[in-house]
Formats: structure tokens, C-alpha cells, sequence
């Protein structure tokens, strides 16, 4: 069943209640938000897994989020960009068995079905800034 519009919306506005209750330093230095891995550079996405990598082609800098952990990208480090993996997203690979919405807006989320991956299109390169998940 795809999902309606009214889900996505009804989802990705719940990203209004994140940002205020996540800000990018809810997160000590060094430590990730409850089961998200960093993964080695370039590394293939672990089952079960939404992984993010800040380069296309699967590539550079990644994480492993499990599903359903709704995500601020805000609190996830990385070196290059404004330093942390907010807006500096250009691949994904769901692995999961549920559909992950890529917001960086509460009324903007596209949706990432289940087992599949994602090159960024030019026009929404590095402007995901949470990751939420349709019920």
C-alpha cells in the first residue's frame, strides 16, 4: 500500500517537535544518539539498517540507523560541510522492512521504501535534516 500524502505530512511534521526537543548539542561530543553506529568509510549498509553516507555512490563518511529511530541529522558528526550530517546527505540504502521519510522541512519529506537505495537527485542534494519513519 503506498502511503497518502496525508501520512507523509502527518510524519514529517512531527519534525517540528524534534528540532526543538533534539538541538544539534543534545548529544555529548563523541557520542551518538541510542542505536546509531558509525560506520568505516564507504561500507556496505548492515541489515535492517537506513544508512546514510555523506558522498555519492554509497560513499565517505556513513551511519546505521536502526529502524524506526526517528533521527535529528543534526546530532550525527561529520567533518566536512557544517559538521554534522544535517544538509550533507548525497546517498542512502534502506535495508529495513519499513519506509523512512527524508525531511528537511515539516511539510517537505520524500519517502524511502523499504530494501531500496537512493542517489540524491541534484535539486535535494545535502537537505535532509531528519530522518522519521510511516507507521
Amino acid at each position: 500500500m503506498t502511503p497518502t500524502r496525508s501520512a507523509i505530512l502527518t510524519a514529517t511534521a512531527a519534525t517540528a517537535l524534534l528540532a526543538p526537543a533534539t538541538p544539534a548539542t543534545a548529544t555529548a561530543p563523541g557520542v551518538l544518539p541510542p542505536g546509531i553506529t558509525a560506520l568505516p568509510d564507504s561500507a556496505p549498509c548492515p541489515a535492517n539498517r537506513l544508512c546514510l553516507y555523506r558522498d555519492y555512490g554509497r560513499r565517505g563518511p556513513a551511519y546505521a540507523i536502526p529502524a524506526g529511530r526517528w533521527t535529528n541529522l543534526s546530532n550525527l558528526p561529520m567533518a566536512t560541510g557544517n559538521g554534522t550530517a544535517a544538509d550533507n546527505v548525497s546517498s542512502w540504502h534502506n535495508t529495513t522492512r519499513a519506509t523512512a521519510v527524508l525531511a528537511n522541512a515539516p511539510d517537505d519529506g520524500r519517502l524511502l521504501p523499504r530494501g531500496t537505495a537512493l542517489e540524491e537527485p541534484a535539486a535535494s542534494n545535502d537537505t535532509v535534516d531528519h530522518v522519521l519513519w510511516l507507521p
